[in-house]
């Protein structure tokens, strides 16, 4: 019987196969080191002077004469081999701009050039925010697109890429190209219009999830040889599989916000599912988290903070197996897999806050990102974890999923040919870009130095004693008629703090999971005077503060951040917020030991050492800079362990995601490619 008819879109480079490891993953970081040094950096930017001096002389031309010149550089672009790719580009480059300003009025700075030469090359872009990332990657992508080979760009969020498509419409009309947005309410026949266009706008979660769905409209990866035959000859008649996909392949992606995409949602698999009808796991859902409720922690269960985890002490064991004794028949007379459903359920009373990782919405438990504070809607946690939850807080448990199809967004984005990125913070995360996706970081140095203060840090004992503090501070600003925005981990936490805020008879904007459809509107007023904007990490992705007026003479927005997050990007990210393009600005950091980051990461005997020590203080803070200090070094110490242990994880889902690759598809390793 013949194989069935199917498609292979596997682009991936032999050398990303697997890790280096050893004295490879030396040299490999090397490698890395060298493409990321200063001098390389100095050459793009003096390209970039020259490119917009060039750019200046385009202005005398007539818009026919300019016309003119798109076209064959278009077609010559078109005809470029991948060897002389770069210097085509930084030709065509200052034609793109000059249509720029000619149809958005937007005059590209040298920076911004500097940054689509990055892109060009491969790299993933760093660039402060406020500095034009937006048009960046227009100009990238306007000449990307003249190849004619699948180009997406991915951004944060559906609203994000519908307005950028939209916003640079012009500029790609004027380059011959057309742009489209991929959004979550699109049905397929939609979809399918949208990816045949040049330059495809949409979220990572939308990309995968396509394209999960073209495999399985495929089918299996039977017969990879002719498999590619189908791929580049559609036989005659009308075949099914082949006209229901609705992406038209995958070669280059500009990933915009690439650190939290290519980072901190790395590990995140996207999995294709469908509901089965299991009444019974039901049943067993709910019994578990009466029983969990009924165990004393320390006694039949203890807890291990740091990896989240909950392991059963003997007597915990001994109950379940007297429970399941007394329950019944079937699934309730097996002490294993009943334990294993405690433990989760108790992981979710321990460990998954409402208002914190989930919010209940017209009860539903729909997840929230972290690292944003963004709701995910259709996201769900995995083997029944999800439905523990939802027991927790006594709503409507959904039936378990059978998995049709899954991929990891980490290994997804390491299938493209041509993969580049820009983001305001990715220096920290410089050699995992490397490591992971052989991407060399481009720091661009901001279009006018950065006028932001960072006031000194203050640390507390108790976290009712910072909140105080940063009330006080919020009070004292708000009298001089400054702006300030105050970043929170959480979504309790920004609860919390308006609570504060309230009782003081202070008027504020709440921005987080909860209230995310004002978003634009309570961003677009965070810089008017005497505004008080109170956010999760959302206000840091995506979005554009601009000052009101007579704020710059005051001092500019000042951002708050109420404690430290498990990666120094995000901070950096917040703090970024404040002082855009040059504006005045500042920050301060408010940190306390009963944080979760000190509370998860700092050893016990240190965090009670420390705790005391600031109790015998005055208002329970450090007297001096050098106090300050060894408090500062501490947390960073907790930062950085969360950060290892955030690498750890991606790391393994690598690795495990090329074993079952091996394992599942015969002739996926790296020698047959």
């Amino acid at each position: 019987m013949p194989a069935p008819l199917t498609e292979v879109r596997r682009t991936e480079l032999p050398a990303r196969e697997k890790l280096p490891s050893g004295l490879d993953a030396a040299v490999h970081q090397a490698h890395g080191w060298w493409h990321r040094r200063g001098n390389d950096r100095v050459r793009l930017r003096e390209q970039a002077v020259r490119l917009h001096a060039e750019i200046a002389q385009l202005e005398e031309l007539d818009e026919a004469t300019l016309k003119r010149r798109v076209r064959e550089m278009r077609a010559r672009l078109r005809r470029t081999s991948d060897a002389r790719w770069s210097e085509s580009f930084s030709e065509a480059l200052p034609l793109v701009a000059e249509l720029a300003r000619r149809h958005l009025r937007m005059r590209p700075y040298p920076v911004q050039i500097m940054g689509a030469l990055g892109l060009a090359h491969g790299r993933l872009v760093e660039m402060a925010t406020g500095e034009g990332k937006t048009l960046t990657i227009g100009l990238a992508a306007a000449l990307m697109a003249w190849r004619g080979r699948p180009l997406h760009v991915v951004t944060a969020n559906d609203y994000l890429a519908q307005r950028d498509a939209t916003t640079l419409t012009a500029l790609y009309e004027a380059c011959g190209v057309r742009a489209a947005a991929v959004t979550g309410e699109m049905d397929p026949q939609a979809r399918r219009q949208a990816y045949a266009a040049q330059i495809v706008y949409t979220t990572s979660k939308e990309l995968v999830a396509d394209f999960l769905r073209d495999r399985i409209l495929l089918g299996p990866l039977a017969d990879p040889g002719r498999c590619m035959v189908a791929r580049l000859i559609r036989p005659r008649g009308n075949v099914p599989a082949l006209n229901q996909t609705v992406q038209r392949g995958l070669h280059t992606a500009i990933v915009d916000e690439a650190d939290n995409q290519l980072i901190d949602e790395a590990v995140t698999p996207l999995i294709i599912s469908r509901p089965q009808d299991d009444p019974a796991f039901v049943s067993v859902c709910r019994a578990t988290d009466r029983l969990a409720s009924g165990m004393a922690q320390d006694e039949h269960y203890e807890l291990e903070l740091r990896h989240k985890e909950v392991k059963l002490l003997a007597p915990g064991r001994a109950l379940i197996e007297a429970w399941c004794a007394e329950s019944g028949t079937g699934r309730f007379r097996q002490p294993a897999w009943i334990s294993a459903m405690v433990v989760q359920a108790l992981q979710a009373r321990h460990y998954f806050l409402r208002d914190k990782q989930y919010v209940v919405v017209d009860g539903k438990v729909i997840i929230v990102d972290e690292s944003t504070g963004r709701l995910m809607p259709g996201r769900s946690w995995r083997l029944g974890l999800h439905q523990a939850v939802e027991a927790k807080e006594g709503v409507d448990i959904t039936q378990p999923n059978e998995s049709l199809a899954r991929l990891s967004f980490q290994r997804f984005f390491r299938l493209f040919r041509h993969l580049s990125g820009i983001t305001g913070t990715a220096a920290e995360a410089a050699p995992e870009f490397w490591r992971m996706y052989d991407r060399a970081l481009l720091v661009v140095p901001p279009n006018r130095p950065s006028q932001r203060l960072a006031l000194p840090a203050r640390y507390f004992a108790t976290a009712d004693a910072k909140w105080e503090a940063v009330v006080e501070e919020i009070v004292r600003l708000h009298d001089e008629g400054r702006p300030v925005l105050i970043g929170t981990r959480s979504v309790a936490a920004s609860e919390h703090l308006g609570e504060l805020l309230s009782k003081r008879l202070l008027s504020f904007a709440l921005l987080n999971a909860s209230r995310h459809r004002e978003e634009a509107a309570i961003v677009h007023l965070a810089g008017e005077r005497h505004t008080i904007t109170v956010a999760t990490n959302m206000a840091g992705r995506g979005t554009d503060i601009r000052l009101g007026q007579g704020v710059a003479a005051a001092g500019g927005l000042h951002v708050i951040l109420t404690e430290l997050h498990d990666s120094a990007r995000i901070d950096r990210q917040l703090c970024g917020r404040a002082g855009r393009q040059g504006d005045p600005g500042s920050t301060r950091l408010f940190a306390s030991l009963e944080d979760d980051l000190a509370e998860r990461f700092l050893p016990k005997i240190v965090r009670r050492s420390l705790r005391r020590w600031l109790l015998a203080r005055p208002g329970g803070m450090p007297r001096d800079g050098l106090e300050a200090k060894i408090i500062a070094w501490w947390l960073r110490r907790a930062q950085r362990s969360a950060e290892n242990q955030s690498y750890r994880q991606r790391r393994l889902v690598m690795e495990q995601d090329q074993e079952l690759a091996e394992a599942l598809i015969p002739g996926t390793g790296p020698d047959q490619f």
